[in-house]
């Protein structure tokens, strides 16, 4: 399933409109092209969903549920993130956490994201596809996307460290 997901997700990414606006002709298209690549119905609608919760506006969650982060602060992950979160992708967060380019919402939406796809685990290939997917939804990030498609290169963290 894990596959299933993100291969759904990283098509939905590549063909969705650009200004983020999707209607229900759109889903249709983009679903029957997904069944018609022999995806299922639960993975189709799970990615959908997903892709919608990203990008809708989540500053005023942040805002109103978490105290903003201190410039010194270190995210610290919970007992659910730490199971489900293979060390090197808790890792590639971390470095993600104490680069400038990165915003501390995008960081946060990242893991939020991680997290709502229901996986066993998530490793660090995982998160960098998250990742872009995130830069690229939100709003102001465009100029990270090129240095997130960097990042997702097989040795980037070699040269980020």
């Amino acid at each position: 399933m894990k596959e299933s997901v993100l291969d759904v997700l990283m098509f939905l990414l590549d063909n969705y409109s650009e200004d983020g606006a999707m209607d229900d002709d759109d889903r249709d298209e983009l679903a029957g092209q997904l069944a018609s690549m022999g995806f299922g119905e639960g993975e189709i609608d799970h990615a959908f969903d997903w892709l919608e919760s990203l990008a809708q506006d989540d500053d005023t969650a942040t805002q109103t549920d978490c105290i903003p982060w201190s410039d010194h602060a270190q995210r610290q992950f919970s007992a659910q993130e730490q199971y489900r979160l293979t060390l090197e992708a808790r890792g590639f967060l971390i470095l993600l956490g104490q680069n400038p380019m990165v915003d501390r919402p995008s960081l946060d939406r990242v893991i939020d994201r991680a997290m709502a796809l229901d996986l066993d685990e998530i490793d660090l290939d995982d998160i960098k596809w998250i990742t872009l997917m995130v830069i690229y939804n939100r709003p102001d990030t465009a100029h990270l996307y090129a240095y997130m498609e960097e990042l997702a290169q097989p040795d980037a963290l070699r040269r980020l460290q």
